[in-house]
């Protein structure tokens, strides 16, 4: 008996599973009083079964709807970073363009009350600022733009520095906080005469010169003098400060606050002159490597 069914085993097997079905649909179909006991029998014997394959199926594709949920939730959130990353990015540009708005408005309006000088416009494309060499940042206009040595460069704050090398594109400004640089100024207030002096870093100048028993006070505004041959009259430099006057000597001392800040240059205007200035303005070293 064993053998005959090892060898018809594929056979049975087929045959239950074609006739369990069918037992269970007609049983099914039945109405519930005309059910037989072996209906019935069907029944309760399959009914553990129906209902395990049910909730497996139903479970199955609830999960396969939450998952479709979930991921079209992640794309759309990822959509949604992308898409606030964008406008993100876009109001950084609109900030930095009123920025820049702003300042090129105000070198408008620098440049427009001095009509009867010519400028060049320049964007500063380099910086050099060495503690122990040459203060310098490098700009985008050069000779061919008419730029010689020690021309003036300002900003719509006022005194940047002067020309210091010139190639056919490009040009080096050597910074009003140079050691090497030296600006001759007036008070505004007083018009008492002085010079201010880098002192070879991005911090304040030095006020030189200065007689002691001039009028000079905290807070004073200083402009060029235009008497170095290099800076017109009425520029701004910069502030006075920390003003010492000693009780004996020649001259009283005092910081300058530079009126631009030499480390947020941007925009900058050169102001052409006919010619360079003479070579008695202070000499810089070459720029260090």
């Amino acid at each position: 008996m064993l053998a005959l069914l090892k060898r018809f085993k594929e056979f049975i097997v087929v045959a239950a599973l074609a006739v369990i079905p069918l037992a269970i649909f007609f049983a099914h179909a039945r109405h519930p009083s005309d059910r037989t006991f072996a209906d019935r029998l069907v029944l309760a014997a399959t009914s553990p079964l129906e209902k395990a394959i049910s909730w497996t199926v139903t479970g199955t594709l609830t999960a396969i709807q939450r998952v479709a949920r979930l991921r079209g939730i992640a794309e759309r959130a990822e959509e949604l970073s992308r898409e606030v990353n964008r406008l993100r990015w876009e109001e950084r540009e609109m900030q930095e363009l009123r920025a820049e708005n702003g300042r090129l408005e105000r070198l408008l309006a620098f440049a427009g009350s001095r009509e009867d000088q010519r400028m060049v416009g320049a964007l500063v494309i380099g910086t050099r600022m060495d503690p122990k060499g040459l203060q310098l940042v490098t700009i985008d206009r050069g000779a061919e733009d008419g730029l010689r040595r020690m021309m003036p460069v300002v900003s719509a704050d006022g005194v940047v520095g002067r020309i210091h090398t010139v190639s056919g594109h490009s040009a080096d400004v050597l910074l009003l906080t140079d050691r090497n640089s030296s600006v001759a100024v007036r008070v505004d207030r007083s018009r008492a005469r002085a010079n201010v002096r880098g002192q070879g870093g991005p911090g304040p100048c030095r006020l030189d010169y200065a007689l002691r028993n001039d009028d000079l006070i905290e807070g004073d505004l200083l402009v060029t003098s235009g008497t170095d041959g290099v800076f017109p009259r009425g520029l701004p430099v910069g502030k006075a400060t920390k003003v010492r006057r000693a009780g004996y000597g020649l001259y009283q001392a005092a910081e300058v606050i530079p009126a631009a800040d030499v480390n947020r240059l941007e925009e900058l205007l050169v102001l052409v002159t006919g010619q360079s200035a003479p070579e008695r303005a202070p000499a810089a070293q070459a720029p260090s490597p």
